[in-house]
């Protein structure tokens, strides 16, 4: 029984980090604000199949719960208040970004090659796997390179709940999960953190007429 449970637990997690890869490749091919809405969502309802699986195989109602928090919040909450702010905000469906989507795309598999590098020493280490923990070094890096690379407003905001996904999946992989009191807690944190920042892209829009933050930079000096 506890070998079938491991059998099927390795193939979950592999099936999961590449889902998870597919996701942030979506989102760096994007030409679209709801397609990276889109991909967001997904990639949170993989976290959430990962935590509603490491309940199950570890009969832990804890982990139950905090994947229902995952559900509720990344999957659901989340990606409805971005539509709603673009919706808002009259933003322009299409992005634009400082790179080109097919270099962009090149740029995240070397991200992806290079997470696969940077923890193959430590998976051994931590005993868990190296594809789920290069995964949340993935996510990580291309939440940055999302960042970097995307001029509009709430490209930013998604870039910063990609990165967020990276660290929820680093805890997961390394500790399991947090107690639920502190996983409802950062759920909260975050859904606080995107309703801040979206009022802070309609003080942007209506001051400067624009959500583009690289033209923010003419105010320096």
């Amino acid at each position: 029984m506890n070998t079938l449970a491991g059998i099927v637990a390795a193939r979950l997690v592999g099936s999961a980090a590449v889902l998870l890869f597919v996701t942030v490749l979506a989102m760096a091919a994007a030409r679209r604000l709801g397609t990276c809405i889109l991909a967001y969502g997904f990639q949170s309802a993989v976290l959430a199949g990962l935590v509603f699986a490491t309940g199950f195989l570890r009969h832990s109602a804890t982990a139950l719960a905090v994947g229902a928090l995952v559900l509720g919040v990344k999957v659901v909450a989340i990606p409805w208040t971005l539509i709603f702010l673009a919706r808002r905000l009259a933003v322009v469906p299409r992005l634009a970004s400082r790179v080109a989507p097919l270099p962009s795309v090149f740029a995240t598999v070397l991200l992806v090659f290079f997470s696969f590098a940077a923890v193959r020493g430590f998976a051994s280490e931590l005993h868990v796997t190296e594809s789920l923990l290069a995964a949340a070094v993935a996510l990580m890096l291309s939440g940055m390179w999302l960042m970097i690379t995307h001029r509009l407003a709430l490209m930013q905001v998604i870039g910063v709940l990609v990165l967020e996904n990276g660290i929820f999946l680093a805890a997961l992989a390394t500790t399991f999960g947090m107690p639920l009191v502190i996983e409802a807690g950062v759920m909260f944190d975050l859904l606080v953190g995107v309703l801040l920042m979206g009022l802070l892209a309609f003080r942007i829009r209506d001051t400067f007429e624009h959500l583009d933050v690289s033209r923010l930079r003419r105010l320096r000096g």
